[in-house]
């Protein structure tokens, strides 16, 4: 088990994705501060309820460990800052800091197997090349799409999914029963049919 600053955030960050923030609240900006000097990551959790600005939200079990990649001053005066996603973790515990800075004991999950894209999801590698081409999502600069995990990460990331859906995605260890569940969920889409199951 180990401890880790928690960043709550209304949509999840998926491991290998990208993901740009605004730094603004106090708590936030001294952990960016501390992660940048030491080279330390933090959690990304996905709210259950509550914001992400103000006093700390209820979040989700799952998380995703967060590394920042770069970072600039934004012309409005905000730090500006770039994560990716690392390891996957669930929450043992959590508690909050006197300055609503939410802590957590996780345990890490293991890496998921790299595993080749069967034939038969050549569609959803389709629509995640569409979607790479967007000109917002092309400036992350995004990994190369080489198997099931990485198509399956993508995707979650980029479509416009509801939360206990990212959630569920994020919590599944089988990439290619990911994929299974993203297709059924684009198909849902495609109909209009949104409806959480």
């Amino acid at each position: 088990m180990s401890s880790i600053a928690l960043f709550p955030l209304s949509n999840p960050l998926f491991p290998q994705q990208k993901m740009t923030l605004q730094i603004f609240e106090p708590r936030y900006v001294s952990l960016v501060s501390r992660c940048m000097k030491n080279d330390e990551g933090f959690g990304v959790v996905q709210i259950r309820e509550g914001r992400e600005v103000g006093r700390a939200p209820q979040v989700f079990q799952f998380g995703v460990e967060a590394r920042i990649v770069d970072w600039e001053q934004l012309e409005n005066g905000l730090l500006g800052i770039t994560i990716q996603g690392c390891r996957k973790f669930t929450l043992n515990s959590t508690h909050i800091e006197s300055d609503q800075l939410m802590m957590a004991e996780v345990n890490w999950l293991a890496e998921e197997p790299c595993q080749p894209i069967p034939d038969h999801y050549d569609g959803l590698l389709e629509l995640a090349t569409e979607l790479r081409e967007h000109p917002v999502v092309s400036q992350l600069n995004l990994p190369e799409i080489r198997n099931s995990r990485d198509l399956g990460w993508q995707l979650c990331q980029l479509l416009p999914l509801s939360s206990p859906d990212k959630v569920a995605l994020l919590s599944l260890s089988d990439p290619d029963l990911r994929l299974e569940h993203l297709a059924e969920r684009v198909s849902r889409l495609s109909k209009g049919d949104d409806d959480e199951c």
